[in-house]
C-alpha cells in the first residue's frame, strides 16, 4: 500500500532538519577546506620561501668556502713547487686559479639582489682576480727564470701580505651571510610553527564540528525515528474523532480478510440540520460523541472508522451470524439515537445501519457496497414512514458466501 501524501508530508517534516544539517556540514566542511587550505597553502609556501633563502644563504657560504680553499690550493701548490719542482705541481696551481675565478663569479651571481652583499662581492671579485693575475705571473717566473727568482718572489710577497685585503673581504662577506643564515632560520622556524599551528587549528576545528555534527545527527535521527512512529500512528487516525480513517481500515481489515466477519455502513441521519442550527463546532462535537458511544458498544477486537464527513464503517470481528449482527447494530443504533448535549441544549440524532456478513475471502469494498445498499434501503424506508413511526431499525444485505 502506498504512503499517503500525509504520511509524506511528516516524513518530510521530520526529514528537513537532518538535510538542513547534512547542508550545513557539507557547506562547514567547503568553508574549512577553502579556507583552512587557502592559509595552509599560504603558510607551506612562505615556509617554502623561508626555506629557499636559508638554502641559498648555505649556498653563498659553501661557495665562499670554496674560493677560500681555492686559493689556497693555489698558493700551497706553488710553494710545493718552489721545494719540490714537479710540471704537475704547476697544473696544480692552474687548476686552482681556474676554480677560484670561477667562484668568484658564481658567488658575484648568488648575491646580485642583494646590494650590500653585491659590492662585497665585486670587491671579492676583484681581489680574488689579483691574487690569481699574481699566481699566474709566478709561474711564469718560475718557467723562465728558474726556483731561485720563484722564491725571492715569494719572500717578497710574503712580506707584503697581498692577500690580506682578500682574506679581509671573505671574512667580511662570511659573517654578513652567518647572520643572514641565523636570521632566517629563525623565520623558517617560525613559519614552521606557523604552520603547524594553524594546520593544528583546522584540524580541531574540524574534529569540534564532526563530534557535533555527529552527536547532533545521531538525537535528529531518534527524533526522526519517533516522529515518523508517531505520524504514522497518528496518520491512521481521524483527527476529529480519533477513530480509524479509510486507510488505517483497508490496512487492518487486510489481516482479517479471510476470517468470519461482519461489516457495518451507515452515516447519520439529521445530521445536517444540527450542524446548520449549531455551526461546525456543535457538528463536530456530535460526531466526537457518536465515536465515544460506538468505543462503548464495540469490542477491543473490533474496526471502527469514520470513512466520509457523517459516514462510519464498523467491522464485527467473528461475527458472520445475521442474528447477532443485527442485535450488534440495534445496540448501536439505541446508542447513536440518545440525546447530546449542545451547550444548554440537547439534539438527536439518528442512523439507518446496514450490515453485510462474510465467511472469509470477500474485499471490504464489496462488503461496504453491500452494507452501503443495505443501509440506503433502510434509510429509503424509514422516510417513507410517519413522523411517529421513524425509528432507529436494521436492515441486513444479502449474505455473502
Amino acid at each position: 500500500m502506498k504512503p499517503s501524501s500525509q504520511d509524506q508530508h511528516g516524513d518530510l517534516q521530520v526529514l528537513r532538519p537532518i538535510g538542513r544539517l547534512l547542508l550545513l556540514t557539507q557547506l562547514f566542511a567547503l568553508l574549512l577546506v577553502a579556507g583552512g587550505g587557502s592559509l595552509l597553502y599560504q603558510g607551506a609556501r612562505d615556509f617554502y620561501r623561508a626555506n629557499l633563502w636559508v638554502e641559498h644563504t648555505q649556498q653563498v657560504l659553501d661557495e665562499i668556502d670554496t674560493l677560500r680553499i681555492s686559493l689556497l690550493r693555489g698558493g700551497l701548490a706553488i710553494r710545493n713547487y718552489a721545494l719540490s719542482p714537479q710540471p704537475e705541481t704547476l697544473n696544480q696551481v692552474r687548476d686552482s686559479n681556474r676554480a677560484a675565478l670561477e667562484g668568484a663569479e658564481r658567488l658575484q651571481a648568488l648575491v646580485s639582489e642583494s646590494p650590500e652583499q653585491a659590492e662585497r662581492a665585486f670587491v671579492l671579485k676583484a681581489e680574488a682576480a689579483e691574487v690569481v693575475g699574481w699566481t699566474r705571473s709566478i709561474l711564469v717566473i718560475a718557467e723562465r727564470d728558474g726556483l731561485q727568482a720563484l722564491q725571492a718572489s715569494l719572500r717578497f710577497r710574503a712580506r707584503q701580505d697581498s692577500a690580506k685585503d682578500l682574506r679581509h673581504a671573505l671574512a667580511a662577506m662570511e659573517a654578513s651571510e652567518r647572520t643572514l643564515l641565523d636570521q632566517r632560520s629563525k623565520e623558517r622556524a617560525a613559519e614552521y610553527r606557523r604552520l603547524q599551528w594553524m594546520a593544528g587549528v583546522a584540524a580541531l576545528l574540524l574534529a569540534t564540528f564532526l563530534i557535533w555534527s555527529t552527536g547532533y545527527a545521531a538525537v535528529l535521527f531518534r527524533r526522526g525515528h519517533a516522529s515518523i512512529g508517531d505520524l504514522r500512528s497518528t496518520a491512521d487516525r481521524d483527527p476529529l474523532t480519533g477513530l480509524f480513517n479509510r486507510r488505517a481500515l483497508e490496512h487492518k481489515f487486510a489481516r482479517l480478510a479471510d476470517a468470519a466477519l461482519t461489516v457495518v455502513a451507515f452515516d447519520l441521519d439529521d445530521f445536517k440540520p444540527v450542524n446548520d442550527a449549531h455551526g461546525h463546532h456543535g457538528g463536530d462535537e456530535v460526531l466526537r460523541t457518536i465515536a465515544q458511544r460506538l468505543t462503548r458498544e464495540c469490542r477491543d477486537d473490533d474496526l471502527i472508522a469514520r470513512v466520509g464527513g457523517d459516514e462510519f464503517v464498523v467491522v464485527l470481528t467473528g461475527v458472520s451470524q445475521e442474528d447477532t449482527a443485527t442485535q450488534v447494530c440495534q445496540r448501536l443504533g439505541d446508542a447513536i439515537a440518545e440525546p447530546i448535549a449542545l451547550g444548554e441544549q440537547r439534539v438527536r440524532v439518528g442512523a439507518s445501519l446496514g450490515f453485510s456478513t462474510s465467511l472469509g475471502g470477500t474485499k471490504l469494498s464489496d462488503l461496504i457496497a453491500a452494507a452501503d445498499a443495505a443501509a440506503y434501503e433502510e434509510k429509503r424506508r424509514k422516510k417513507a414512514l410517519p413522523p411517529a413511526q421513524r425509528l432507529t431499525l436494521v436492515k441486513k444485505s444479502q449474505q455473502n458466501p
